[in-house]
């Protein structure tokens, strides 16, 4: 199951690339097509190495270990595909294929060795699942062995050093293409741990070392890789979606914990007009974050418009010895000015009494949103913050003890005691 998993993961990505090399310009079409090889070498080599699959293929052919053979020569080839797609993603075509070329040649030199080899020890005995294990003794399957693990350990460890050399040089801007050079190498590094295994068991095998354990377990490392390989080769293409995500769920948090800022002075401001309070037409404006905060704004700043809050000097003066006081910052204070005239027309307006204490100025005016969303939600929320906090409540509590005194010292008061007298 394993195998069967991880050639359906190379055969996604394949599909993934294909539609990417059919999509690109002819120009580009060359660093596209290399990775869609090692693909077409890889899902094969995967399948093969299931028993199930590779078993009934030697029993159908009536060639025993066939399958083995074929998943070695997948293996060469999709080392080739490798280093052939790395040198294509960093050179320009002519350069890559004169490179490519060399590695080419090389691994057919391989592959025919080993199927030379492979045909002179005539493995008759069926070990699909311990074909190193078996024949490490072997005349020409021993040497077999020894070849193309070292091939393909060294094929492999050389596409780490490129990734991870071209990952340091990859520009600023493409911070994706970067992680992806890394992950493959990564995934790759995964993989060579395989062809590590079976020498150590061959070789060790040679001095006597019980090691065939290693050599049976060691094809199932490669299945651990690629998962990391599938990611690193495709991030590239759909990385960047996931900082848009993120973007998204930061700003949904943020509008979250502002429309909750926002609800003591909307829950005071609603009983202006409840009537006006925005019906939700879609499921996307009823859950989603920043439509509720949006329509929340819209609410406030229209009962606001409605409540005609205007400036009190008695309050002002009130708010002003209390930041000087406590030594508050210049935006602190202009929001908590607001939120006190605003508290203190809802309370004139709870009593029958008109609700501003002069006219609205167009600079003290808390209701036109005359500045972009961004501006307004935060100076709203600012405002909504100060509306439920100790300072706007002892200045509110001030100037209503400094209106007490004065309606008790007034002319009024004076004329009631000298009448008395």
């Amino acid at each position: 199951m394993q195998y069967l998993l991880s050639a359906c993961g190379v055969l996604a990505l394949l599909a993934h690339k294909y539609r990417a090399f059919r999509q690109a310009p002819p120009e580009l079409r060359p660093a596209v097509l290399p990775i869609c090889l090692a693909c077409v070498t890889a899902a094969p080599a995967f399948l093969f190495l299931a028993p199930v699959v590779g078993v009934n293929f030697d029993r159908f052919t009536g060639v025993p270990n066939l399958s083995v053979l074929l998943v070695y020569g997948f293996g060469i080839a999709f080392v080739a595909a490798n280093q052939a797609m790395l040198l294509y993603w960093r050179h320009p075509p002519a350069r890559a294929w004169r490179t490519t070329r060399q590695v080419l040649v090389a691994s057919a030199v391989v592959l025919a060795a080993v199927v030379v080899l492979f045909v002179l020890g005539s493995p008759d005995e069926e070990h699909h699942g311990d074909f190193p294990a078996a024949f490490a003794d072997a005349p020409y399957l021993a040497e077999l062995l020894v070849l193309y693990h070292v091939t393909y350990l060294a094929g492999l460890l050389n596409v780490v050093r490129l990734c991870w050399l071209w990952a340091d040089e990859t520009p600023d801007d493409q911070p994706w293409l970067r992680r992806g050079l890394r992950l493959n190498a990564v995934g790759v590094l995964i993989g060579s741990v395989y062809a590590v295994l079976v020498l150590v068991a061959v070789v060790g095998s040679w001095f006597g070392a019980e090691l065939d354990a290693w050599s049976v377990a060691a094809p199932r490392t490669l299945t651990l890789a690629v998962p990391v390989v599938v990611v690193g080769a495709s991030i590239a293409a759909w990385g960047p979606r996931l900082s848009q995500v993120a973007e998204r769920v930061g700003r949904g948090r943020e509008a979250v914990r502002d429309h909750l800022r926002l609800r003591p002075l909307w829950r005071a401001l609603r009983a202006v007009d409840p009537g006006m309070r925005h019906v939700p037409a879609t499921l996307r404006e009823r859950f989603d974050p920043e439509h509720r905060l949006f329509w929340r704004v819209i609410e406030i700043n229209d009962w606001l418009h409605q409540l005609r809050a205007g400036r009190d000097a008695a309050v002002a003066g009130a708010l002003s010895r209390r930041a000087a006081e406590l030594g508050l910052a210049e935006d602190d204070v202009r929001a908590a000015t607001e939120a006190a005239h605003i508290k203190a027309a809802l309370a004139a307006r709870a009593r029958g009494s008109a609700t501003g204490g002069g006219e609205v100025s167009e600079q003290d005016e808390p209701l036109q949103a005359k500045h972009a969303f961004a501006g307004e939600r935060a100076r709203l929320v600012a405002v909504a913050e100060a509306f439920v906090g100790p300072v706007v409540a002892a200045a509110l509590a001030d100037a209503d003890r400094a209106d007490g005194a004065d309606r008790t010292t007034g002319p009024g008061h004076a004329t009631d005691a000298v009448t008395r007298r």
